[in-house]
């Protein structure tokens, strides 16, 4: 790994990295939203400022600035996606107080519980937390990364699946995490592989790079880096655990990417169509990544 470096001094005009604070460089704009890469950590990054933006249950049924076109109709499925990555992790664990952070229905706080953690999830959408409490009956909190209050030192597993590119300001959500890990207990973070064959291959046009509701973008050295800034050790496993996919899913996202077009409506009526059950596996290498990093 490189040496680390000071953040260097930010101009006026230049954007501000929201990992570390370093000068960064636009490099293109998308829906309205510059795009820039860090000097520094080698992050990309929405430089535009960002309205607080509300995570509902409108965030899981396709009436809101992004997400899902219905969760819980995925329930199934998600639930496989997320005992794989429970499964993974397990053997890394030191402990079995796990904490779920961007919980939405509490899937994978269940899928936890069945693999014997003592689960608890942590999510904003009120009416998320309230389903999953009267449905799962699974232990959740309401509430955001930034201005939750858990105990520190209280849990042995932290994991933000599909998370920490959502944060406004990453190092302060990871520094977080660490207050509520115990020594030697492990953070997992699922996100987005910028570097990826996928994003090299589509450009600005990766389905990933979707402001507002994703503003950081990582490789696994630029998170590596932000991990040992924030107090942790470098990963010491990366996984690409792969998932199974709705057409459902898969055509409301490419209808969202496609914009105001006739493609993007036939997928939109593709989502909505009696197909949208079908399901199918999607490789996570070249796209996806997972790590797994022990508290300092």
């Amino acid at each position: 790994m490189l040496p680390a470096r000071e953040p260097e001094p930010v101009h006026d005009a230049a954007p501000r990295c929201r990992a570390c604070g370093g000068a960064g460089r636009p490099v293109f704009s998308k829906r309205g939203f510059v795009f820039a890469h860090c000097s520094v950590c080698d992050c990309r990054f929405v430089a535009d400022a960002i309205p607080d933006l509300v995570y509902d249950e409108g965030y899981f049924g396709g009436r809101s600035f992004g997400g899902y076109p219905d969760y819980l109709r995925d329930r199934e499925l998600l639930l496989s996606n997320f005992a794989r990555r429970v499964r993974w992790l397990r053997p890394h664990a030191r402990g079995a107080r796990l904490l779920d952070v961007g919980a939405a229905y509490g899937f994978l706080v269940e899928a936890a519980r069945r693999e014997g953690f003592d689960a608890i999830g942590l999510e904003p959408a009120q009416g998320c937390v309230a389903w999953a409490r009267r449905e799962l009956g699974v232990e959740m909190v309401p509430g955001s990364i930034e201005r939750a209050s858990f105990a520190e030192e209280s849990f042995d597993v932290v994991t933000l699946l599909d998370v920490i590119e959502h944060v406004v300001d990453p190092a302060l959500a990871l520094r977080q995490v660490r207050r509520w890990l115990r020594p030697g207990g492990l953070v997992v973070i699922e996100t987005g592989d910028y570097q990826g064959l996928l994003a090299r291959v589509c450009g600005s046009r990766w389905y990933y790079y979707d402001p507002p509701q994703h503003l950081t973008y990582f490789s696994r050295l630029s998170l590596e880096r932000l991990l040992r800034r924030t107090g942790f050790e470098a990963p010491s496993v990366v996984g690409h655990l792969g998932r199974s996919v709705s057409v459902r899913n898969f055509s409301f996202q490419l209808g969202r990417a496609l914009g105001a077009s006739p493609a993007a409506e036939f997928c939109r009526s593709l989502a909505r169509s009696s197909l949208g059950a079908v399901t199918f596996g999607v490789p996570d290498r070249g796209n996806v990544f997972t790590v797994a990093a022990r508290a300092c």
